[in-house]
């Protein structure tokens, strides 16, 4: 089971998604989800979204431009939409604290950066329609009426933040008046961690591509790993994909299935090299 402050948190976060996906869109309870790095905020989302039949973008504000600068402004940001249809849609915005804190958040160069994003994704929140960065430098406009933002970040690792800690970082009061809640998720616990290596799509991805390996065993061995490790465990969520890929890569395959695996849809493991993550 997961921890109790988790569960709760992902389970009204999970209420949130329903209420969007079974409104029809028409009501968007945009969040924001703070936490510290590796507490599994992308992981819960993307999860959700598998669960509930959503469809599911992911940017990175990190490195966030005005538009009409160079670099990555929202609207090449926003390119996977082109491909998307017009079903219900959840797009998490990573690192969305970046753009408050930084080395250089005092300058003038910086600050005027932050109100000119923010003021594009309060654009967006308001908006029908954004103009999406296409091939040959045009701009294709799509609708953004079926899209429910999440907007996660770190925010220093500080535990319970509420709107008036986010005006304080930074954040436009007119863009918080637009977010219907903020929800911070705690490191993850032990169990968390096994309960995502079992519920693992990229498990699943890999299982299929060696029909011959052992589920059980893997989920054993990689458990047992992170029960060692977990003290020390400063990528959270992310070991377990780490553990994952080095199970099925780094000990689990002969040079002769390596040779082979250009031609076939499957692959083996051979016995004598399923081993226990390093």
């Amino acid at each position: 089971m997961e921890s109790s402050v988790q569960k709760k948190t992902i389970s009204e976060i999970e209420k949130i998604f329903n209420i969007f996906k079974n409104s029809g869109c028409d009501i968007r309870p945009h969040t924001i989800l703070t936490g510290a790095s590796g507490s599994g905020k992308s992981n819960a989302i993307h999860t959700l979204c598998d669960k509930l039949n959503l469809q599911f973008v992911e940017i990175n504000a990190a490195s966030m431009t005005k538009e009409g600068t160079s670099g990555a402004s929202l609207s090449k940001l926003l390119t996977p939409l082109l491909t998307k249809s017009g079903h219900p849609l959840v797009v998490f915005v990573d690192e969305f604290d970046k753009l408050f804190i930084s080395g250089n958040s005092n300058s003038s160069l910086a600050h005027e950066t932050t109100n000119g994003v923010q003021n594009e994704f309060l654009k967006l929140l308001e908006s029908e329609s954004a103009n999406v960065f296409a091939d040959y430098g045009k701009y294709i406009k799509v609708p953004t009426s079926n899209i429910l933002f999440v907007f996660a970040g770190t925010f220093n690792g500080e535990p319970n933040i509420d709107i008036d800690r986010l005006r304080e970082f930074g954040i436009k009061t007119e863009f918080l008046g637009r977010i219907t809640s903020v929800y911070c998720l705690p490191r993850l616990e032990v169990q968390d961690l096994h309960t995502i290596v079992e519920e693992s799509p990229l498990l699943d991805s890999y299982t299929k591509l060696f029909p011959n390996a052992n589920r059980k065993k893997c989920i054993k061995l990689i458990n047992e790993h992170i029960r060692k490790v977990y003290d020390n465990n400063t990528l959270g969520a992310r070991l377990v994909n780490n553990l994952i890929h080095q199970y099925f890569i780094t000990g689990g395959l002969s040079k002769e299935v390596i040779a082979k695996a250009s031609f076939q849809k499957t692959m083996e493991l051979s016995p004598e090299e399923e081993f226990a993550p390093k």
